[in-house]
């Protein structure tokens, strides 16, 4: 298939397989900014990506003669050399392309071969219909987080995270002020646009993706200003619920903003927010010895009081000063110290209401959630994330090894407490979300057949400041992440981490995360454990990483073959771009509405 190129800027002059140099016309360049190489008797063209250039003339080896005529007799000198001036490029070979006659596409391969002598060049910003095509199977498919960077600029390509990445786990990684937020809203966003694409075409459950989004800051409900313009989820969600009820229900959960105190957040909210509550029961020791500096001993502890009672934390909370089970003296009183945090807290209550099946409910579905932690203390934060991840990891456990319902009910049973998993399969008179109807897919003979996990939704759990949950200090037996990072992929679990530190987290989690998105980082030995890290080649890139401004980032994934520069969205000029999706996507894409519902007023 023929290219649409300009015109020529540059010949190809020499390199290997890892740099080249082209000889170009007087142009100014930009560090970042890719070249088309295409040889005038090949099929194959090639990408390169310019890391430095210099001012040379046409035989002349050394400008300093050249400029001191210039400075003595400038108008003499200028016409003879005009036409000499010529600018050396070097770079990185990226790769190369090869139309696949069959598939009608470029496919893109890693760099096994050079271009041969003398290839032509053509500068990649002018010519954005032509990268386009040749990087299609590199600028991903799905999530949409921004658009190719070239340079300073940046060119209309989108840039995608592809579903299959998502359960392989995404590391957001960048100092303060470097625009992670941005991204993550944007991948909100985006991942909301996708559920409803395939709510409104009949998709599969199994291709779309939940979020469970912890909202440090309580920013992206609101939204994030830029240029006078504010947008966040409060406004998909009213956009959403002018095209109905059904609609809504499509991507959120009916109360998808979880908060510590409903009282605390704006009226306008309230509607679709609840103060999030669970079981002491639900919780395990491993729950909390995870996410806190505990010693073996108090470990034992905490153990031995959960084999007598389920409800451990409040059996701990009323122990009077004869009852030790067993241990030296003062380990009650310092296990009691541990868990003040946690049973002095609202969240965690001694009666019988708890929230985590209904969320577990809802995840299986594809749906959203914003878990604001603004008055939460990070110990109520981890703790209900490695709760909800763990719950959340089991039942898919029992799933994939199970083939009837009497098989996973089993298998629940000894994974969950009690409680919880009775709710969770029917078998309580709380089972207000049940997963049974999620999780069969027939009957046969007396019993039912379950479903693959294939058949179920991806399920990303966000963990912000990761390393203080995932560092290498708290990587000790019983952390689910470490079990998630390990198998998520399997369960079709991933992690969406974020960080400021890279240096600070596991090595076991930081080797199976296979998508990372740098952004400006904080100093030489973040840049160091970036490069090292990632999941592509991106040695040669420390000055770049040195020049990213705000919302600037390097992709990198696994299951691609070269790093991808990226501009982050400006995400409230994104969101106002998609409202009117949000409202109508059938209209927007063009296809029959088979769903109808009254229309709601907006929340």
């Amino acid at each position: 298939m023929e290219l649409d190129l300009p015109e020529r800027i540059g010949i190809l002059a020499e390199g290997d397989i890892s740099t080249l140099r082209v000889v170009c016309s007087d142009i100014r360049f930009q560090i970042g900014e890719i070249l088309i190489i295409k040889p005038s008797d090949s099929y194959q063209v090639f990408l390169f990506r310019v890391m430095n250039y210099e001012n040379i003339l046409r035989n002349i080896p050394d400008l300093s003669g050249v400029a001191g005529n210039f400075l003595n007799n400038r108008e003499a000198y200028i016409a003879r050399v005009e036409s000499d001036k010529m600018v050396k490029v070097e770079g990185l070979l990226m790769g190369y392309s090869e139309y696949n006659v069959d598939q009608k596409k470029w496919i893109f391969k890693k760099p096994r071969v050079l271009p041969p002598h003398f290839s032509e060049v053509y500068r990649g910003a002018e010519c954005s219909e032509a990268l386009a095509m040749l990087l299609e199977d590199e600028v991903g498919s799905d999530i949409e987080i921004g658009r190719l960077l070239i340079g300073t600029s940046s060119m209309d390509i989108p840039i995608k995270i592809d579903l299959d990445s998502l359960p392989m786990h995404v590391q957001v990684a960048g100092t303060t002020g470097a625009g992670k937020s941005f991204f993550m809203l944007t991948f909100i966003t985006s991942a909301l646009k996708s559920n409803l694409t395939r709510w409104a075409k009949n998709d599969d459950l199994r291709n779309k993706v939940s979020v469970f989004m912890v909202d440090v800051h309580d920013e992206y409900m609101r939204g994030l200003p830029f240029q006078n313009k504010q947008y966040g989820v409060m406004d998909i969600a009213n956009a959403s619920l002018k095209g109905g009820s059904d609609q809504f229900d499509s991507i959120f959960a009916d109360k998808f903003y979880l908060t510590r105190e409903l009282e605390a957040i704006p009226t306008e909210m309230q509607k679709i927010a609840k103060p999030i509550r669970f079981r002491r029961e639900d919780l395990f020791v491993s729950d909390i010895t995870s996410v806190m500096s505990v010693s073996d001993q108090m470990v034992g502890f905490m153990n031995r009081a959960r084999g007598i009672d389920e409800d451990w934390i409040t059996k701990i909370e009323t122990m009077d000063e004869a009852e030790d089970l067993g241990f030296a003296k003062g380990t009650k009183n310092a296990v009691q110290r541990r868990l003040f945090p946690i049973i002095k807290s609202p969240i965690f209550t001694e009666d019988e209401f708890s929230d985590l099946a209904e969320l577990i409910c809802n995840l299986e579905q594809g749906h959203f959630y914003n878990f604001s932690t603004a008055l939460l203390s990070s110990s109520e934060q981890f703790v209900v994330i490695t709760m909800l991840a763990r719950t959340l990891f089991s039942v898919r456990q029992a799933l994939m090894s199970s083939t009837t319902w009497s098989q996973f009910k089993e298998q629940v049973y000894s994974k969950l407490p009690r409680k919880i998993a009775s709710e969770l399969l029917g078998d309580s008179p709380n089972s207000k979300y049940s997963i049974k109807d999620l999780y069969v897919e027939g009957k046969k003979g007396n019993d039912f057949v379950m479903k693959n996990v294939k058949d179920l939704p991806i399920v990303m759990i966000t963990v912000e400041e990761a390393p203080s949950i995932l560092g290498s200090q708290m990587s000790k037996e019983g952390n689910i992440f470490i079990d998630i990072s390990r198998q998520g992929r399997k369960f079709r679990i991933g992690l969406l981490l974020i960080t400021q530190n890279i240096s600070s987290m596991e090595p076991i989690i930081l080797a199976n995360t296979n998508t990372e998105l740098n952004m400006m980082l904080g100093n030489e030995i973040e840049i160091k454990q970036a490069i090292v890290n990632a999941s592509n080649n991106i040695a040669g890139y420390e000055n770049e990483f040195k020049v990213l401004s705000r919302g600037e980032a390097i992709l990198t994934n696994s299951l691609k073959n070269i790093p991808i520069p990226v501009k982050v969205s400006n995400v409230p000029l994104y969101i106002e771009k998609e409202l009117p999706f949000f409202t109508n996507p059938f209209e927007v894409l063009k296809i029959k509405k088979t769903r109808t519902k009254a229309t709601e007023v907006p929340l």
